[in-house]
């Protein structure tokens, strides 16, 4: 996995992101619906990896309070998190799979950030040890149906684990008290609109093919044909996988 090339795709993509990242937004609130299964809302120290512009660190704010708030992104956006934030937090810029873990945590949280990592095992292993006793773990990510139709047609995407793996994962450190799954599908008006969204997401970063034109045209025909929706639109397919567990 090439962090450097996330992290040039999605600052490409910072100024378009909140707009175009409905699927995300959606997430989010999925997320945050499963806050009350934790049966308390006062912590003392929250970090959130992923943070990206912060939408699901508001509604966190939003729901729980915390004496201390540790934010982590790839990419240095604290300038932006001081902005629209409503609480102060302290930011670390940098690979969440190589924070310094120097802290104990009563909740790690993250939204669709844990599909680019190169070991979520150890990312795992690493919690359980980070976690204070009975700590918490709210994760979202994505399933094998993610972008299933850019994988089709171009035979790029990611690798994701199954529902399984995250559970055997899991059950060595933690109780599962969350585990679900369900597709979203978004449409759009044309195959471009859908590369424009991918575009506008970031989540193109493990992309490295430059489009020609005939290679381009080929591709929107393709998806025309395969995905048409109704009212002349194309579907595009969201995965995601979400996951509370509280550590033993």
């Amino acid at each position: 996995m090439d962090k450097r090339r996330i992290q040039q795709r999605f600052s490409r993509a910072f100024a378009h992101y909140d707009q175009q990242a409905l699927a995300q937004q959606w997430i989010h609130q999925r997320l945050t619906a499963l806050l009350p299964l934790m049966g308390r809302r006062d912590f003392q120290h929250i970090l959130e990896i992923g943070c990206g512009t912060g939408g699901l660190t508001r509604q966190l704010m939003r729901h729980l309070s915390a004496q201390c708030w540790t934010l982590n992104d790839l990419c240095d956006i604290a300038p932006h998190l001081t902005q629209v934030l409503p609480q102060p937090f302290r930011f670390y810029a940098g690979d969440a799979e190589r924070l310094p873990w120097s802290e104990q945590y009563d909740l790690i949280a993250g939204a669709s950030v844990v599909q680019w990592f190169a070991d979520p095992a150890g990312f795992i292993a690493r919690c359980q040890v980070r976690l204070k006793k009975r700590g918490f773990l709210l994760l979202s990510t994505f399933g094998a149906e993610n972008l299933s139709e850019i994988k089709q047609l171009t035979g790029v995407g990611l690798n994701y684990p199954s529902p399984a793996q995250w559970r055997r994962w899991l059950s060595a450190g933690f109780e599962l008290l969350s585990l679900e799954q369900e597709n979203i599908v978004l449409h759009f008006d044309s195959p471009l609109a859908v590369l424009r969204h991918l575009k506008h997401t970031g989540v193109t970063a493990t992309g490295r093919q430059a489009w020609t034109k005939g290679g381009l045209q080929h591709f929107c025909r393709q998806y025309q044909r395969q995905f048409a929706s109704a009212h002349d639109q194309v579907r595009l397919t969201y995965a995601p996988v979400y996951l509370l567990a509280r550590s033993a």
